[in-house]
């Protein structure tokens, strides 16, 4: 039994293998600057699963190949759906500094709320480290951007744009701990 599971797992790795390395496209659309969504397969750039953080490239229904940039303005955001996973929708900030603006990850929207993130990876000397940054929404649409390090002033960027909000949540804001910011997003997004 053991050698049969075994050549069966070999099996479909390589197949993954081989369906990753053959086709860098998958199912999704993007919504152009006018508002319109093209449908078609993204050009999500191979195993990384990841397109650039200032243009996205779609291969439209008839085989067109639009390349679409998010700093001239040609494009707001790009969504796809994995073969394996759950839908994933992007979506283009600008933001300060300006070399941190791109496309960020929706991680839950809500009537009040929605809230968007990235990854990104800073260097201190010779100290590497990688955290989520956020991209907080409010229902009129402003929106701040922020880090969650001891020193990023994350909580008064949260409280501008949750400042409307009832003071209890307001109050709980200021007990939260940095891990926790989707978590208390999703709690408060009704």
């Amino acid at each position: 039994m053991k050698p049969l599971k075994r050549a069966l797992t070999a099996t479909l790795l390589l197949m993954l293998g081989t369906l990753a390395n053959a086709n860098n496209t998958i199912p999704g659309y993007v919504i152009k600057a006018s508002g319109d969504t093209i449908w078609g397969t993204i050009d999500y750039g191979g195993i990384r699963r990841a397109t650039n953080d200032e243009k996205v490239t779609i291969i439209t229904l008839d085989g067109t190949s639009i390349q679409l940039k998010a700093k001239e303005g040609e494009v707001l955001g790009y969504g796809i759906k994995p073969l394996l996973g759950e839908r994933m929708d992007y979506l283009y900030f600008t933001v300060k500094p300006a070399v941190e603006s791109g496309f960020f990850r929706r991680y839950t929207k809500g009537p009040q709320y929605t809230l968007y993130y990235r990854m990104m990876t800073a260097n201190m000397g010779t100290v590497e480290s990688t955290s989520p940054y956020y991209v907080l929404v409010n229902a009129q649409g402003e929106y701040a951007y922020f880090g969650t390090c001891t020193i990023c002033g994350w909580k008064k960027k949260m409280r501008d744009i949750m400042k409307d909000d009832d003071p209890a949540v307001l109050a709980e804001l200021e007990e939260l701990k940095a891990k926790d910011i989707p978590g208390f997003v999703v709690r408060h997004k009704e």
